[in-house]
């Protein structure tokens, strides 16, 4: 009867649980199924495939959007001074008085003008009685050679003879050849720049008396950044702006210099001016305007080539690991 008494759930009440715990059992096995699939252990490939999407999209848009050009450095300013192609500081070759100097400070001269002149006429003196002297060695020479014919005197005195004529004639010439200093002449065309000494002053030997330049040929120096030397030759065309007076003349570089400033990394350069209307003086500066050669495209390598045809796809399928299929 206990056996009886304790099973004494109805028939339908059994059948009523059965059905709740096969459906409760399904709902814990998905529940479990949805954290396993969250939790990473198996493979995502929703994930992956919008991974990939991403990449293929920045890697059209990069190659879409152009690069972005480096700002140009700035030009820097080329200064420079006008020069005269010749100079020259004129001195004395003698100790004596200047008795003329017909050309002033400013003042254009030609090429073989007489510059300054000195009083010799102590020279003259000299070279005078060089020249007597020397004749009279001569006459003496002759009659000794005259009686040497007729055994009347020994040779030794006409060798001795002979010799002082020489040495008299070597003596005169020397006189005459500082005759040569007593004037100076202009050695080009040109214009004083500066009057060193005066008209009845003294000059001592070697003493400056004047400055001159040339005056219609002049030239510029520059001074330019040393990286200019990959394309600066000499011909290069360039314009000068001069300060003092907003005109600009045209010229070619000459020469370069011979040595880079290791500080300011320079170097100067020299070009003629052409000839212009416009007033043009040595000693004038301005700035030099150059036209740099257009930088020459660099060469594609076979490798640039072979990157280049590789589409952006095909890019973002390498970047992400996978293989194309």
């Amino acid at each position: 009867m206990d056996e009886e008494a304790g099973d004494n759930t109805p028939e339908t009440e059994k059948k009523a649980v059965t059905p709740w715990l096969w459906g409760g059992g399904i709902a814990l096995a998905a529940i479990i199924g949805i954290a396993l699939a969250n939790s990473g252990d198996g493979p995502n490939w929703s994930d992956n495939e919008a991974a990939l999407s991403a990449t293929e999209a920045a890697a059209e848009g990069a190659a879409a959007k152009p690069a972005k050009k480096p700002e140009p450095e700035p030009e820097p300013d080329i200064r420079g001074v006008i020069k005269p192609k010749q100079e020259s500081t004129i001195a004395s070759r003698m100790t004596a008085r200047i008795t003329s100097m017909p050309f002033g400070k400013g003042q254009s001269f030609r090429r073989g003008a007489l510059l300054a002149k000195f009083d010799c006429s102590a020279i003259r003196a000299e070279l005078k009685a060089a020249q007597a002297a020397a004749n009279a060695y001569n006459v003496t020479y002759k009659t000794n050679v005259e009686l040497d014919q007729y055994e009347a005197i020994g040779k030794n005195e006409v060798a001795v003879a002979k010799a002082n004529l020489g040495k008299a004639n070597a003596e005169a010439s020397a006189i005459k050849a500082n005759l040569t200093d007593c004037a100076v002449y202009a050695p080009f065309s040109g214009t004083v720049v500066e009057e060193i000494a005066g008209r009845g002053e003294i000059a001592a030997s070697g003493q400056p008396l004047l400055t001159i330049q040339s005056g219609g040929d002049l030239e510029v120096e520059l001074i330019v950044p040393s990286n200019w030397l990959t394309w600066l030759r000499p011909g290069v065309d360039f314009t000068f702006t001069i300060d003092e007076t907003g005109a600009d003349v045209t010229g070619k570089i000459t020469r370069l210099g011979a040595s880079v400033d290791p500080v300011s990394k320079t170097i100067r350069v020299t070009g003629n001016v052409d000839k212009t209307e416009s007033l043009v003086l040595p000693g004038m500066s301005g700035t030099g305007i150059f036209e740099k050669p257009s930088a020459q495209p660099v060469a594609t390598t076979v490798a640039d080539k072979e990157e280049k045809a590789v589409s952006p796809k095909a890019k973002a399928v390498k970047a992400d690991g996978r293989q194309p299929s």
